[in-house]
């Protein structure tokens, strides 16, 4: 007959007191992920390039509502300003450096995974918590692509949905907490316009799922409303005199219709495609959670057989709470799959609450074991914990092999901007054409000019401007003079 304690082990005050160090060491891990070796590796082309090249452009216009790539309008990257605010404000407090650019990143991704667990905290037993804790230190792509460690408007898109929809999970049937949400979401159209259309959904349904239809409900909706497009409109109120509707009709047929309906820019377009990128995430689960829903199955299987179900302790959170929780990590992903234009970064909303989620299915088998064999219990739990310091282990090994990567030419500019009396020097290069990244690393190494033409452009260059002619090669050569 399976048995199990009206007090879960887990509540005694010395597991609990392991537990707390647990989530102390997971917390310090997470920090790690996000800002350990935050300013090594290459700077990344396209989205970082050109966002850090906006923010650049941004603090040296004194213009902070339109960003523009080589001093024109950008409407490719046709996002709303806040992102770009948070990075000129990195490079205002920390220099024209890569961790200026990347600081904020690094912050709010970093705050996003805090709130993640402290809810788990408020709101699971505490193994559940710390459960969750490993698998959300251990989804190192998470961490290295378009997130904590880039600087991409996610990050801070991350925070804002996550903590809108964290709000009205910890503080239910409050409409306080969907006023604060409303607000957030307005902030994350204001990071990456039509990207809040999965969080303005899930507070939709969780509204009507908490609140039935009266005067009441009804009044606060409209506030909800009102709050969240407060932000939004007061925005484009400000942008509209400057270039009228066309950046409006860029962010929407760019973000909205063309990805909706094309594979743009060579993205992947199959519908599985976001199952491979969950599989890549949380790949190092691949063992544990079938072991674990195994173990739930069977056991259960065997007190029906016998008639006396377990005796376990109700299940944390409860039943509305967990449906929401599933809700946030399946319905992103559900939504984006329809999307004929895909990318990893897009689902990354759903995966604080995967991990959630994870975290309280691998705590409920732990549970089911208890009851049949303390030892395999434990065997589990160091499995579990074995499974998360991989994880992590495999995120930091990344961070070390992205950290030893250099760009030659990179570099190369680097070295020429240690020396004052080389900024501002026109760079030409020798073969191929200036990408995104080569922009910003010129910016940020030394405010140089870069120039077309290659070798031939160099050697007719005006004397009365120093110039260099660079290489992706680790070679440099100077116009003679």
């Amino acid at each position: 007959m399976l048995q199990s304690s009206p007090k879960p082990p887990q509540n005694s005050a010395q597991v609990r007191r392991a537990y707390g160090a647990l989530l102390g060491c997971i917390a310090l891990c997470l920090v790690a992920n996000c800002f350990f070796k935050l300013s090594g590796g290459e700077l990344k082309d396209w989205d970082e390039a050109r966002h850090g090249v906006s923010a650049y452009e941004m603090l040296q216009s004194g213009h902070f509502l339109v960003n523009t790539y080589q001093h024109a309008p950008d409407y490719w990257n046709a996002k709303p300003p806040l992102s770009f605010w948070s990075t000129a404000l990195g490079f205002f407090l920390f220099g024209k450096t890569p961790l200026g650019l990347r600081f904020f990143s690094a912050l709010f991704a970093c705050l996003m995974l805090f709130l993640t667990l402290a809810f788990c905290c408020k709101k699971l037993p505490l193994r559940a918590a710390v459960f969750s804790g490993l698998v959300l230190v251990s989804m190192d792509r998470f961490f290295q692509s378009h997130n904590a460690r880039t600087a991409d408007p996610d990050a801070l898109f991350l925070f804002f949905s996550t903590a809108g929809l964290l709000a009205v999970l910890a503080w239910p049937r409050r409409y306080a907490a969907y006023a604060v949400a409303s607000f957030l979401a307005g902030l994350a159209f204001l990071t990456k316009s039509f990207h809040v259309l999965p969080m303005a959904v899930l507070l939709t349904v969780f509204f009507g799922m908490e609140f039935s239809f009266s005067r009441k409900s009804a009044q606060q909706a409209a506030l909800c409303l009102l709050l969240g497009l407060f932000p939004v409109v007061l925005w484009g109120v400000a942008r509209f005199p400057l270039d009228g509707t066309l950046f409006f009709e860029h962010m929407f047929f760019q973000d909205v219709l063309r990805r909706s309906t094309q594979a743009i820019e060579g993205h992947p377009s199959h519908p599985l495609f976001y199952v491979k990128v969950i599989a890549q995430n949380f790949g190092c689960w691949g063992v544990v959670v079938p072991w674990a829903v195994g173990a739930v199955l069977a056991l259960r299987a065997k007190a029906r057989r016998m008639a006396e179900p377990a005796a376990l302790p109700p299940l944390e959170p409860d039943t509305q709470t967990l449906t929401k929780l599933v809700l946030a990590a399946t319905l992103p992903v559900l939504l984006y799959s329809l999307s004929v234009s895909k990318l990893p970064w897009y689902i990354y909303s759903a995966f604080p609450f995967m991990a959630v989620l994870l975290g309280i299915l691998l705590d409920r088998a732990c549970l089911h074991m208890q009851t049949k064999s303390k030892r395999l219990a434990h065997i589990f739990l160091l499995c579990v914990l074995a499974t998360g310091l991989v994880g992590e282990a495999r995120t930091l090994l990344q961070i070390y092999k992205k950290d030893a990567k250099k760009n030659p030419l990179h570099v190369a500019m680097r070295k020429l901007g240690q020396m004052p009396e080389n900024h501002q020097a026109a760079l030409f290069l020798e073969e191929g054409d200036w990408r995104p990244a080569d922009v910003l690393a010129a910016k940020l190494y030394g405010d140089f000019q870069l120039k077309e033409g290659g070798a031939p452009a160099h050697a007719s260059a005006e004397h009365s401007q120093k110039s260099f002619l660079l290489s992706r090669a680790e070679k440099t050569h100077q116009r003679p003079e």
